[in-house]
């Protein structure tokens, strides 16, 4: 227990910092951060289908995932999502040319992209999250790590909600241990996160939306969180896996420190465009 726990500090003092200072420098190595760790999270995802006996196009799928982050920087997030149709052609066409009509080609093919477009269409919209609306590189990393805070938050008082209060199962067959408490308990504390980050951390983004705005903000992060968790985990139990990999000692696959973010991001990113 004491060793899990000691990996689990180490990982995190050398990530935090890294994820920090890649953020506040914005632009391309911000971006360029995103692109690999969509590409390493689709790899995670095809070693989980291949678990179950799935073919999975590794190198198009982390290419085509990597490239929404980098797309949204240079092209912008409505034009970045033009590659998808291209990615279709070519990944249809990778798997019929590469494997034989009994290998499922066509089934293959669907999975990566699905993947690809789940992993680095959602992470990307954390470029316009970090370039749009701020006016400094400090500003533009404190409204990214909005919805990585609050997300936060939203985990652990749903733990330590479920803990206390929790009788009755959210979902029983995708994730047991997680309670109907729990959840009310996330849904609490993101609206209580919210406001506090926007008139603490924040408070051009108080000014802007007011207690109103910074509360249903909170409300979508927290929703969002917890569904991105929940699809996650319907994932691993279609699969067969306990965690995404190894890869992160102590806190398991990448995609398991990324499930939640995975909707959280592009739910804080939509409502701001809208509201802000």
């Amino acid at each position: 227990m004491a060793s899990d726990l000691g990996q689990r500090l180490t990982v995190a003092a050398i990530g935090i910092p890294v994820t920090v200072a890649v953020t506040y420098a914005g632009g391309p190595l911000f971006a360029a951060g995103l692109a690999v760790l969509s590409a390493v999270a689709v790899w995670e995802i095809g070693r989980m289908l291949a678990a179950r006996g799935d073919r999975f196009l590794y190198v198009p799928g982390m290419v085509l995932a990597a490239s929404y982050p980098l797309a949204a920087l240079y092209l912008g997030s409505a034009d970045a999502w033009s590659i998808t149709l291209a990615a279709i052609v070519l990944l249809v066409g990778a798997a019929t040319l590469r494997m034989a009509p009994a290998e499922r080609p066509f089934q293959a093919a669907a999975l990566t992209f699905t993947a690809a477009v789940y992993v680095g269409g959602l992470i990307s919209f954390g470029v316009p999250l970090r370039e749009r609306f701020a006016v400094s590189a400090l500003e533009g990393t404190l409204f990214f790590f909005l919805p990585v805070a609050l997300t936060w938050l939203a985990d652990t008082a749903a733990y330590f909600g479920g803990r206390a209060f929790g009788k009755r199962q959210l979902s029983p067959v995708i994730s047991p241990n997680k309670t109907v408490e729990g959840a009310a308990a996330a849904l609490l504390a993101g609206p209580i996160g919210a406001v506090f980050y926007g008139f603490v951390v924040l408070p051009r983004l108080g000014s802007s939306l007011g207690v109103p705005g910074l509360l249903a903000l909170g409300l979508v992060i927290a929703a969002a969180a917890t569904i991105g968790d929940l699809a996650e985990s319907a994932l691993k139990r279609e699969c067969g896996v306990k965690d995404s990999s190894g890869l992160l000692p102590g806190h398991g696959g990448l995609l398991d420190r990324m499930d939640s973010l995975l909707w959280s991001i592009p739910a804080a990113c939509v409502f701001l465009l809208v509201f802000l």
